[in-house]
């Protein structure tokens, strides 16, 4: 809870500290003096800031202008806000703040920022500025945010290139090791095994495509890398795009708190093991822990009832495709009611018998699949396969066990 309100503070503050109208930029025109700079943010202790973020800063001393443009803003009083995000359809919006208020709420946060001044011409400098302003306009500044494709950083990278076509070259070929999005992503997420457990888990296929090092620039870091490698055309010549990094703030890495001990793989392979006394206790007893398989059957199907609507219902591009709805069928929602039962119909056994048997499969081609699952699902999918086999095992017995009885 402390966190969650940190969080919100940090959002209003960023709010409440932008600038309220576009009139305070109408007809300014910088002077030669002027700086443009692309500012890199190190990622935060917190989810939804672990990937870092970027922003652009406008420096004139003789304006007295030091102003930050940031794509990483929303606006909380939006109509249906909570289901448009959930849906995909939330706008994200350019705003503009005064960047030491920026700064301080970073600070505050302890997150390095970093400053890479942008090496242009005053005309140039004039060019990107009427760019941003123009983007700063009520009806440019809205649009529909994709977090691999049209986010903080990419705006940024897609701006430039708008402002000067043809004429930004990215010189990053090195940065090529042959990485997936969800590589990646995964780069940033060892301090957060929770929050990588649940993008694995929502998150389909389609970002286990290999990434070229263009759409590495997703990711702040490698937006500053790309960069610091690229030229800009000044004159009819390349000239480096940047004048090299300055550090603003460096965080202090004392106040990171340690991941702790407690991940998804291990709360999950302790759910195995609890399930597999369970089930070794059920069989040397020829009884089956009807309890036990509802509630198991019942969570894991509603969690595939979520995937298969952030796949159909969202416009999450990212969510399509979802192999994980091969262990958590939607189904198992339906036949979870019937496991209450002590006899079951002939048809829940033999959906029970391909609910084992795609386990079993999707254990044995684990590498080969097309999307790369969380290795907290082996004892999940483990778990759904052995309660699957045990109770269609246990149902073929029950006849043999009636026969038996009637006889003696």
């Amino acid at each position: 809870m402390k966190n969650l309100l940190k969080s919100l503070w940090l959002i209003g503050a960023l709010c409440l500290l932008s600038f309220q109208s576009q009139a305070q930029f109408e007809g300014i025109r910088i002077s030669p003096d002027a700086k443009i700079s692309l500012i890199t943010c190190s990622p935060g202790a917190e989810l939804y800031s672990v990937f870092g973020h970027s922003a652009v800063r406008v420096q004139d001393p003789a304006l007295g202008l030091d102003v930050i443009f940031n794509y990483g803003t929303f606006d909380f009083n939006e109509p249906n806000f909570y289901l448009k995000f959930i849906q995909g359809k939330l706008n994200y919006k350019l705003s503009a703040a005064h960047f030491q208020d920026f700064v301080y709420n970073y600070e505050m946060d302890n997150r390095s920022i970093y400053e890479q001044e942008l090496n242009l011409t005053p005309e140039q400098n004039q060019q990107y500025w009427l760019f941003l302003t123009n983007n700063y306009l009520p009806a440019n500044r809205f649009y529909l945010y994709d977090f691999f494709f049209d986010n903080c950083a990419t705006r940024i990278r897609d701006g430039l290139e708008k402002t000067f076509p043809n004429e930004v070259k990215f010189n990053i070929s090195q940065l090529d090791k042959d990485l997936s999005f969800r590589n990646l992503i995964d780069l940033y997420l060892p301090p957060q095994p929770w929050g990588d457990f649940g993008i694995d888990l929502a998150l389909g296929a389609r970002i286990d495509r290999e990434a070229t090092p263009y759409e590495y620039m997703f990711l702040p870091d490698y937006l500053s890398k790309g960069f610091a490698n690229a030229t800009l055309t000044q004159n009819s010549k390349a000239t480096p795009l940047t004048k090299g990094q300055k550090v603003i703030f460096e965080r202090d890495p004392n106040q990171t708190p340690p991941a702790g001990f407690f991940t998804p793989a291990v709360a999950l392979w302790l759910f195995f093991a609890i399930a597999l006394a369970l089930t070794i206790l059920d069989y040397t007893r020829k009884q089956r822990s009807r309890g036990f398989d509802l509630g198991l059957f019942l969570v894991t199907g509603l969690l595939g009832v979520l995937l298969f609507l952030l796949w159909v219902g969202t416009d999450h591009q990212a969510t399509a495709n979802n192999f994980n709805l091969l262990w958590a069928l939607p189904t198992h929602v339906i036949v979870a009611f019937y496991l209450r039962k002590q006899t079951l119909p002939a048809w829940v056994t033999k959906y029970l018998l391909v609910s084992a048997t795609v386990c079993a499969i999707l254990l044995a081609a684990w590498p080969w699949w097309p999307q790369q699952f969380h290795v907290a699902f082996i004892p999940l999918v483990l778990t759904l396969g052995m309660r699957a086999a045990y109770t269609v095992w246990l149902s073929k017995q029950q006849p043999v066990q009636q026969i038996q009885k009637q006889r003696t």
